[in-house]
């Protein structure tokens, strides 16, 4: 039999896995916080939790950093949206920090707490790993682990290249799946549902055959476009003096593991996706879009972004709401079955995807598959 288990459903949906993933998969791994150009100004920040740890990645006069996103006074939150631009100051007391955490000040200190040097040093934030490749910005909240170029391996140079191309933001947003994260993230790792799943939709855009690589749990999968968006895109980049990609000009899906998904299209547009855990049955998809830069290097206008959202916004989203209900119904039919499902050949970057998860979390299970 060609065919492979994949994991089992209880995995699904099972509160004590869910926990261990918090910090097997997510705080152990490299994980993509954003764009460099994201906080790129003083006080710029990203806030995002990392399995179990709330973390802020803030810009200070230059230095961006990697915190913890809790007040050591009274732990209030002290970056409290997911993207802005303000100092690190807690809102609840206003005490603040500098870029390595240390406790840069405390409102009637003298008064009222008395902490000498030794005692603020000892209140300071955690700091933990932060590392770029090219554009693109990861955090590991665990202390030790591999570099984020031995961690991505040959998806480095091709990740720091696609991100100093793809430079123009046009949209953001994100969803909510009542669906475990796997679920989430194996909707994209396969074409093998385009058919049954996307025949008005993403089979009329790409074809469903898929060449694959893979690099410890990171995958690649090039589909071949079909002829009309092919023939739409060289129209829109003439028109709009934008360069293609010399190596990426079909649809180009990357899968960093554990829960980064980026495709190109036809050398033009990037999609990121993220699928964030948000408990054992539902997750956050986060989403960005992004253009090519322009042969002359200008930013594209206001009015083109408005085109290729009209273009493409809502067929990402058609797109993304029939994943979304055929993955529900999976996440709601696990619990009713207790022996794995399969995956055939057509399945394996799931196939990898599940290898790499194992290999977090099974030497942790009180019980094996």
């Amino acid at each position: 039999m060609i065919a492979i288990q994949a994991i089992h459903p209880t995995h699904y949906y099972d509160q004590a896995t869910f926990e261990l993933e918090r910090v097997e998969v997510f705080e152990k791994n490299w994980i993509f916080v954003g764009f460099k150009d994201q906080v790129a100004k003083n006080h710029d920040f990203i806030t995002l939790k990392v399995g179990n740890t709330p973390v802020v990645v803030q810009n200070f006069n230059g230095q961006v950093s990697a915190l913890l996103n809790i007040c050591s006074h009274r732990r209030a939150q002290l970056q409290t949206q997911t993207q802005g631009n303000r100092p690190l100051v807690c809102p609840y007391h206003c005490w603040s920090y500098k870029s390595d955490g240390a406790l840069a000040g405390v409102p009637q200190n003298r008064t009222d707490f008395g902490l000498d040097e030794a005692a603020k040093k000892a209140l300071s934030l955690k700091e933990f790993a932060l590392e770029s490749c090219g554009e693109l910005l990861f955090v590991r909240v665990a202390k030790a682990g591999p570099s984020l170029e031995d961690y991505l391996g040959p998806y480095y140079a091709i990740l720091s290249r696609i991100s100093a191309e793809f430079t123009d933001p046009v949209q953001q947003g994100h969803y909510q799946w009542n669906t475990n994260w796997k679920i989430a993230c194996e909707t994209v790792l396969e074409v093998y549902h385009v058919a049954g799943v996307h025949p008005e939709t993403f089979a009329k855009f790409a074809k469903a055959e898929c060449d694959i690589e893979f690099f410890n749990g990171h995958t690649t999968g090039n589909t071949p476009l079909q002829d009309t968006p092919k023939k739409w895109w060289a129209g829109a980049r003439k028109h709009l003096k934008l360069e293609q990609s010399s190596e990426f000009t079909e649809y180009n899906h990357f899968f960093i593991y554990p829960n980064l998904a980026i495709g190109l299209t036809n050398g033009s547009l990037m999609s990121l996706q993220t699928y964030d855990p948000l408990t054992s049955t539902q997750s956050q998809l986060n989403f960005q879009l992004r253009m090519i830069k322009r042969l002359d290097g200008s930013a594209t206008s206001d009015g083109v972004k408005a085109v290729i959202k009209a273009n493409f916004t809502e067929f990402n989203h058609t797109i993304l709401e029939e994943d979304r209900l055929v993955a529900e119904s999976c996440q709601a039919n696990m619990p009713a079955v207790d022996t794995p499902g399969i995956l055939g050949k057509c399945e394996d970057r799931i196939r990898h995807f599940h290898d790499a998860w194992r290999s977090d979390i099974k030497p942790q299970l009180s019980s094996g598959e």
